[in-house]
């Protein structure tokens, strides 16, 4: 019997808002766990983002296509749909949570919602380090509550070396100085296709570091609690002026004495740069080759010892300072074989190191707030630095 008109009508807004909500959360959970098949795997860049509300959504899909299992193969067939996307979703929530919990943060599920997250901060103060290329190189620092001499974090942004800025990570530097740390952000010179900054951006860091030696009291600071943090690139900048400091050849652009690093936090860090050219990704292959061709002027066949040069693994000696790495496992744009290498050779080499692998995570798993990601990053990095000292 043909169903009457007002009926109709309700089936159709019912499927109108139920298909969405079962298919989407459906396709990126798939994704998810297909995180090997190219393009589609890059799912895994955004979903865990939103893991939550994909497990909400899909819930609620089918709750409210089930009304309809008793008459309708389709409801039935989005209802099933449904119970698969959210329980893939807890799976994956369930796994990530566990990998980082496991290495010591405390996931707030709540939060993973993001609501009422900041994502950016205003620092207390900017100021200018040295210049290159007649322009400003300067540093953003967002000063902790407690008065007194603090330990100094210095975050240096990521962005393949030729992107980002110093302020993508505001919220996370307001979240270590709300726990006591003088939290610092530097700029650093970034390349194009006709700059490579291979040669320069160290010596950079290196000035930046010169410049709290001197400054870092003024707004607090201890110098001599000294860590460095960083994400992609930035992490590749980070780990390898750690690495330099400790055996006294990080080169400075400005003059003035290089303190030492007492330890060191890196997410996803970009630490095989001739890897990451390698890189056979079907989607972001090219992408990652662009990043590190600006960086360097070319290929790693044209220019070996640039390569060799700002290579993590070049850096490496029993002198390196505490290093926690964490690792997305399925990063599309950084090939993670080149991270399991240099961690491998860190701790043959007597380097006091942790790896953290985080299951189904992409690059910048960390970016929304709230996040799993963000979460971990920061409990795990200020967990870090509290075992070595160089907590508040």
């Amino acid at each position: 019997m043909r169903q009457s008109t007002p009926k109709r009508v309700r089936s159709i807004v019912l499927y109108g808002v139920a298909v969405p909500l079962i298919v989407v959360p459906a396709l990126g959970v798939l994704g998810t766990f297909a995180h090997d098949v190219p393009y589609v795997g890059l799912a895994a860049a955004f979903v865990p983002w939103f893991l939550s509300w994909l497990v909400v959504a899909a819930v609620l899909g089918g709750t409210l296509t089930a009304v309809r299992c008793t008459r309708s193969r389709v409801a039935a067939v989005l209802t099933a749909v449904a119970i698969l996307a959210a329980a893939g979703g807890v799976v994956a929530t369930w796994r990530m949570v566990g990998a980082v919990e496991r290495a010591g943060a405390d996931i707030s599920l709540v939060e993973t919602f993001g609501l009422g997250s900041p994502r950016t901060a205003e620092p207390d103060d900017v100021a200018t380090y040295t210049t290159f290329d007649g322009e400003p190189l300067q540093l953003s620092i967002f000063r902790p509550a407690a008065s007194g001499p603090t330990p100094v974090l210095v975050f240096i942004h990521g962005g393949g070396w030729v992107a980002g800025d110093r302020d993508a990570h505001s919220a996370d530097l307001r979240w270590f100085a709300d726990q006591g740390w003088l939290a610092v952000s530097i700029d650093y010179p970034l390349s194009s296709t006709d700059r490579h900054t291979w040669d320069v951006a160290s010596a950079q860091v290196g000035c930046a570091l010169t410049w709290l030696s001197g400054n870092a009291a003024r707004y607090g600071g201890d110098i001599g609690r000294l860590s460095l943090t960083g994400d992609s690139a930035g992490g590749n900048l980070a780990i390898n002026a750690a690495y330099q400091a400790a055996t006294g050849a990080l080169p400075s652009s400005c003059p003035g004495r290089v303190p030492r690093v007492a330890a060191v936090s890196a997410l996803y860090p970009a630490v095989d740069p001739a890897g990451m050219h390698a890189s056979d990704d079907a989607a972001l292959g090219d992408t990652a080759r662009g990043m590190v061709e600006s960086y360097t002027g070319g290929t790693p066949q044209q220019y070996p010892r640039r390569y060799a040069r700002i290579s993590s693994l070049t850096h490496i000696s029993r002198a390196a300072p505490p290093t926690l790495v964490i690792l997305p496992e399925a990063d599309h744009l950084v090939p993670t074989a080149g991270t399991y290498r240099f961690t491998e050779a860190a701790r043959s080499a007597g380097v006091d190191i942790e790896l953290v692998t985080v299951p189904y995570a992409d690059h910048v798993f960390d970016a929304r707030p709230g996040s799993i990601g963000q979460q971990a990053y920061r409990q795990l990095t200020a967990n870090w630095l509290h075992q070595h000292g160089q907590g508040p």
